[in-house]
C-alpha cells in the first residue's frame, strides 16, 4: 500500500540489529529483554546468557508474566535468575525472591519492587552463574508460557467478578496500557473501581451481582 501511493518506507529489522551490535564477550547479562534471543545469538557467549525474569517458574514463563500473576489472583509474584536456554524461561535457576502481592498492589508498585529484589540477588546469581551452581532446573511440564498483552488485551470484559475487576485494574495500571471500557462510540479509560457512586464514574454489574463503579482517569 505504501508503495502504490508512494510513500517512502523504511524496515528496521530491530533484532538482526541489535544482534549484529553485539560485542564479543565470554558471558552476557538480559534484564527484562521481552524478545526470544535466538540460539544464534545465545551460541556467542561460551558461558551462556543470565537472564532476569520476572515472574516464579516454571508456573510464570513467557511475557507479561506480572500482569498474568495479579490478574490470576495469585498472593505472590516472583524474581528468577536464570540461564538462557532455547525453551522459553526453562533454564538452570541460580537464585529467585518472592513478593507478596497484596490486594492494593498495582502492577507498578509490584515492578518496582521486583526490580529491587532483583538487583539484590544479582551478586548471588552473578556468582552461582559464573561457578555454574544453579539451585534447580525448573519442571517445564508444571507450568505454561504466558503469552504477551497487547493493549486490546486492557478491555475490561463483562461478568468478571468483584475481585477479578479489581485484579484486573490494578494489573493494568501505567505505564502499561490502562484498562479501558467502550461507553458509546468513546474508549473510556479506567482508573480504579469503587463500591460507592462518584460524579463520572460508569456502573459495572458483576457477575457476583455486586454493584460496582468504574473511575475514569482524570484527564
Amino acid at each position: 500500500m505504501a508503495e502504490y501511493r508512494q510513500i517512502p518506507v523504511y524496515i528496521h529489522h530491530l533484532r538482526s540489529r541489535f544482534s549484529r551490535d553485539l560485542p564479543p564477550a565470554c558471558a552476557a547479562i538480559c534484564w527484562l529483554y521481552s524478545q526470544i534471543i535466538c540460539e544464534q545469538d545465545l551460541a556467542r557467549y561460551p558461558m551462556g546468557i543470565l537472564n532476569m525474569h520476572g515472574g516464579k517458574l516454571p508456573q510464570y514463563r513467557g511475557a507479561s508474566v506480572l500482569q498474568w500473576a495479579i490478574i490470576n489472583g495469585e498472593s505472590e509474584c516472583g524474581v528468577s535468575w536464570h540461564r538462557l536456554i532455547r525453551e522459553v524461561d526453562a533454564g538452570p535457576i541460580y537464585v529467585e525472591g518472592r513478593i507478596p502481592i497484596t490486594p492494593e498492589s498495582t502492577g507498578y508498585e509490584l515492578r518496582q519492587a521486583m526490580i529491587l529484589e532483583a538487583m539484590d540477588l544479582f551478586p548471588k546469581a552473578w556468582r552461582r552463574f559464573l561457578q555454574s551452581e544453579s539451585t534447580r532446573v525448573p519442571d517445564i511440564l508444571e507450568g505454561k508460557v504466558w503469552p504477551q498483552r497487547t493493549p486490546l488485551d486492557s478491555c475490561i470484559k463483562d461478568e468478571l467478578t468483584e475481585k477479578e475487576l479489581r485484579d484486573f485494574v490494578r494489573a493494568q495500571c501505567e505505564p502499561w496500557p490502562r484498562p479501558f471500557v467502550v461507553a458509546g462510540n468513546s474508549r473510556v479509560e479506567i482508573d480504579r473501581v469503587v463500591s460507592e457512586y462518584e460524579p463520572g464514574a460508569i456502573p459495572y454489574q458483576t457477575s457476583d451481582g455486586r454493584k460496582t463503579y468504574l473511575v475514569p482517569v482524570d484527564d
